[in-house]
């Protein structure tokens, strides 16, 4: 244990010590190696990764910013709540469900209204997505949305998430 102080800072906690040699990876000109470096950042766990994977949501590919999307969400940081909200409107449906799971687990009462207002996408794994985000919110802003949903949607099991989405919603208020 006496050997642990003695370490530089850096080495402290060996289990962030890839992240410094994985991050310049993000820059590579593979779109595949940015990809799986996007992902493997999400799976440490180290924060320090949080800003070079919101640079990485810019980038050209589809794919490095779907993995940076979802890594940022893993790493449960508030600081990428504001770069993610945008994924919301993307005109592909994986970047938006991948941003709207995201945005649930980092569970920022920022998301709530935005997520609200993609609430009734027409694809359904959005809408789905979406749903059990709000529920997980727990806030009472997605009460009247979701159950204006439940009266407007064809799919059964949309109108599962939304019952599921209100008694979660209902359990948090008790």
């Amino acid at each position: 244990m006496k050997l642990l102080h003695r370490l530089p800072k850096m080495f402290q906690n060996w289990r962030y010590l890839p992240t410094r040699w994985i991050i310049p990876k993000l820059k590579s000109e593979s779109a595949e190696v940015r990809s799986y470096t996007a992902q493997v950042l999400g799976e440490i766990g180290d924060v320090q990764a949080v800003l070079p994977l919101i640079e990485a949501l810019h980038d050209a590919d589809s794919t490095v910013r779907r993995f940076a999307i979802s890594s940022l969400g893993n790493l449960r940081d508030t600081r990428a709540v504001e770069s993610l909200i945008p994924f919301l409107s993307d005109t592909e449906p994986d970047m938006r469900c991948a941003a709207v799971v995201a945005l649930g687990v980092l569970g920022d009462a920022r998301s709530v209204e935005p997520l609200i207002a993609v609430l009734n996408a027409p694809d359904r794994s959005v809408c789905s997505a979406t749903t059990i985000a709000l529920g997980q919110f727990g806030d009472r802003r997605a009460i009247e949305p979701l159950h204006a949903l439940a009266r407007t949607t064809s799919s059964e099991w949309v109108r599962r998430y939304v019952s599921e989405a209100l008694h979660q919603i209902e359990e948090r208020e008790t």
